[in-house]
């Protein structure tokens, strides 16, 4: 089933006794299953009625029973099963027999963003009618996405503007409802967003933005990506989000030297990766002139940035000097004083 056939079901308010949710575009599942749960649940009732498990750490036995259980004064029970990839092997075969025959009261949810189709308990799940996967937004969709949420909060919002914000904060859906949130709060409801109530707003919306900070560290502008760090740490910018960014970044230039070497023009490029033409040919540049080599050093500084955000005591402005230092300088950098 494709996310919009899935509308359609819950515009009727109609869901299964099994779904899969699944997919790259995680806040759209989130989203989806926040509607599910108040279609399905009232508030008076909701915390009797709902189970929320997650995939690393739960126990088949329990989800099963949990699923098994008679709804408290209300005619359906919520059980969600978050990061269900996760789910130990020795889970399958009572679940799998579960879904073979679910309780009518009961909406049993899975959510992942990636599946095993090699394990029959996926292989299954996924070829249910209400399994559906929510993968990245193509260009023309993310455009259209961005205008319906617009929409949907009363306002407008022109194409330069819709292309602008997506030059500036890349296709991460979070980002997006973020920036959108405060320009729908800025403009006014009921307002027209243009290119020039982007720019009112933010001053220069690239600078503000984390992937700006990314584009940075690429060019191995060393003051102006600690400017821009500097930025984002005063504005309380959380690191992971930041650090997440630097990521993507990386991984999308790797993906364009790999379709470059292959000798895809710039538009196979960007229907092939599912990244908007004109992000093709502003990392193309960048792309051709970095070594493969170099690409592998950034993700490697970026994986030891991320433990050291999670497992160290240093805080994260001394871990994101580092970062900087070694992304701009080489292994050298590594060895300045943060």
């Amino acid at each position: 089933m494709e996310p919009r056939e899935l509308e359609r079901h819950l515009r009727r308010n109609d869901v299964a006794p099994v779904m899969l949710l699944w997919g790259e575009e995680t806040l759209l599942i989130e989203e989806t299953m926040r509607r599910i749960e108040g279609m399905l649940l009232d508030a008076a009732t909701r915390e009797f009625n709902r189970d929320l498990f997650y995939g690393d750490e739960a126990e088949a036995q329990a989800i099963y029973t949990a699923a098994q259980t008679i709804p408290w004064l209300a005619p359906q029970r919520l059980v969600v099963v978050r990061g269900a990839d996760a789910l130990p092997r020795s889970a399958d075969a009572l679940l799998s027999a579960y879904c073979k025959q679910p309780s009518p009261s009961t909406c049993l949810i899975f959510t992942a963003q990636r599946i095993d189709a090699g394990r029959p308990f996926f292989a299954s799940l996924s070829k249910m009618p209400w399994a559906v996967r929510f993968r990245r937004l193509l260009p023309g969709e993310l455009s259209a996405w961005i205008e319906h949420r617009i929409q949907a909060q009363g306002s407008r919002i022109t194409p330069d503007a819709i292309a602008a914000l997506i030059e500036a904060v890349g296709n991460d859906l979070r980002l997006l409802a973020s920036e959108l949130e405060k320009l729908v709060i800025f403009a006014g409801m009921g307002a027209t967003i243009d290119a020039t109530v982007l720019a009112a707003m933010t001053g220069d919306v690239r600078e503000t933005s984390v992937f700006e900070l990314a584009r940075l560290l690429s060019a191995r502008d060393l003051a102006g990506a600690l400017r821009a760090w500097e930025k984002l740490s005063s504005s309380g910018e959380y690191p992971g989000l930041a650090l997440g960014a630097i990521v993507h970044h990386v991984r999308q230039l790797w993906r364009i030297q790999l379709a470059q070497k292959a000798g895809m023009s710039p538009e196979r490029s960007a229907s092939q990766l599912g990244i908007p033409l004109f992000t093709v040919r502003r990392l193309a540049a960048q792309a051709t002139k970095l070594e493969p080599q170099q690409l592998r050093r950034w993700l490697e500084a970026l994986c030891h940035a991320d433990q050291a955000l999670k497992r160290s005591t240093l805080p994260p402005q001394t871990v994101f000097t580092e970062l900087i230092l070694r992304l701009c300088l080489g292994e050298a950098g590594a060895q300045r004083p943060a």
